[in-house]
């Protein structure tokens, strides 16, 4: 937007234009008043509007230029005798020459200032055009973001829950990492976003295969001598070098990896290692990374075999007891929640029995018990899930017992007992020792912990 007074002629033009003007004024003086061209012994002298229209078009300057022509006009016609200018006061010249001045100086200021609003327009015009461009570039990433997470699977529950069904189909197989090593490092890249790994086989000496089980992006060739690797293998749980060494570029000299994850279980067994070559930096922090230790240590205790973890007789109580035992450790040391309950009725119910089995979720666990009490029971472990989440449960089998058994019936009422046991990080393994021993009736034979 042009904020100025008026259009502003450049080169020459605004002179011959102060000129023409000028010299219009005089000459429509000398053919409407041939006796006085100027007009000064008329009701009003019109020839000086000339000058007064330049200053306003052109400013100062050519305003005064124009005064200046038409005080000339006066001297000439008084020097050819003109007797009506022969006794014209000086001090109506120099009204002339103040008068023009004076609107050319109030039009140059207020163009001056019409200029400083312009540029503060102009700057905020481009800060507004660059934040609307930024603003659809998000709105675009926002949309292409929400069409990817409406697309897939982001719940941890579920992606766990998948592994554990792909395992399932590979009964048999002698070698499941080697098997489910795409799908595996498929899930770390999604919630670690991972640009760069690859996943290395740890053999029984603990000294780790150059040769990669699956990749991500150009891993290249990685030395099994990386002190990161090294540092790992040694310590037994996730290394990263620090984030002020990636800032400054000096990483490599250190390390060629950024991040080195074990994947061990419960039992301490390392599998494999996932060395991370590069991964973006808004995802090199402590939540990323402890997400991918948790992950790692699921997936170990998902390949791993319950025979070699567990010494109980039973195989269920073995797979219940190290999915305990990963409950413990992810609550411990990644600070998530998890909930174990233990339903206690002293009548056999086998509807009852049948309703809990039904209201299972994807990574619920259930195992049936027989306490010390001679009573039937039934712990059920929710792994990854608040005191809200358990809360969750309870209202649900409250709702199944009404529609089942009728609205005037409840847990209670069924004669079941309700025992809950939350997970914090600051749960010890003999706090829950003593609720599974003392408060539940079970023994050393029927869990490990």
């Amino acid at each position: 937007m042009d904020f100025s007074l008026a259009p502003r002629a450049k080169g020459p033009a605004s002179w011959i234009e102060t000129v023409l003007v000028s010299a219009l004024a005089i000459g429509l003086g000398l053919w409407l008043t041939p006796d006085d061209p100027l007009q000064l012994r008329g009701d009003f002298p019109w020839p000086l509007l000339a000058p007064l229209l330049i200053s306003v078009r052109y400013g100062f300057v050519r305003g005064l230029v124009s005064a200046c022509l038409v005080v000339i006009t006066f001297f000439v016609l008084r020097q050819q005798g003109w007797p009506v200018y022969a006794d014209i006061s000086p001090s109506f010249i120099v009204g002339i020459l103040v008068c023009t001045m004076v609107v050319g100086e109030v039009r140059d200021l207020w163009d001056r200032r019409l200029q400083r609003l312009q540029m503060a327009n102009n700057y905020r015009q481009y800060r507004l055009d660059e934040f609307t461009r930024h603003h659809q570039v998000l709105r675009v990433s926002h949309d292409r973001l929400e069409q990817r997470v409406a697309g897939s699977d982001q719940s941890l529950r579920s992606s766990l829950l998948g592994l554990r069904e792909r395992l399932r189909s590979l009964q048999g197989t002698h070698d499941p990492l080697t098997v489910m090593a795409e799908p595996i490092l498929a899930i770390a890249g999604q919630y670690g976003s991972l640009r760069v790994a690859g996943l290395y086989r740890v053999d029984a000496q603990r000294l780790v295969i150059d040769q990669p089980l699956a990749t991500l992006g150009v891993m290249g060739h990685l030395s099994i001598h990386d002190p990161l690797i090294t540092l790992c293998l040694a310590r037994n749980e996730l290394v990263s070098v620090r984030s002020n060494l990636t800032d400054n570029g000096e990483q490599s000299e250190f390390s060629s990896l950024q991040v080195c994850v074990p994947l061990m279980d419960t039992e301490g067994r390392l599998l494999a290692i996932l060395a991370v070559r590069q991964m973006p930096f808004f995802a090199f922090q402590e939540r990323t990374l402890s997400l991918l230790a948790l992950l790692a240590g699921h997936i170990a205790d998902l390949l791993s075999s319950d025979a070699h973890s567990l010494k109980l007789p039973d195989a269920d109580a073995q797979h219940f007891a190290q999915q305990l035992k990963r409950s413990l450790i992810d609550v411990q040391q990644h600070d998530l929640s998890a909930c174990l309950y233990f339903f206690e009725w002293s009548d056999p119910n086998p509807e009852l029995l049948g309703l809990f089995e039904r209201s299972q979720r994807g990574l619920d666990l259930q195992l049936s018990v027989r306490n010390q009490r001679d009573h039937e029971g039934l712990l059920v472990l929710l792994p990854l899930t608040s005191s809200e989440g358990a809360q969750g449960y309870l209202s649900r089998l409250g709702t199944l017992v009404h529609e089942h058994f009728g609205q005037e019936h409840t847990l209670h009422s069924l004669g079941v007992r309700v025992l809950p046991y939350t997970l914090t990080p600051v749960s010890e393994r003999g706090g829950l020792r003593n609720f599974l021993f003392n408060e539940c009736g079970l023994n050393d034979q029927q869990m490990a912990i």
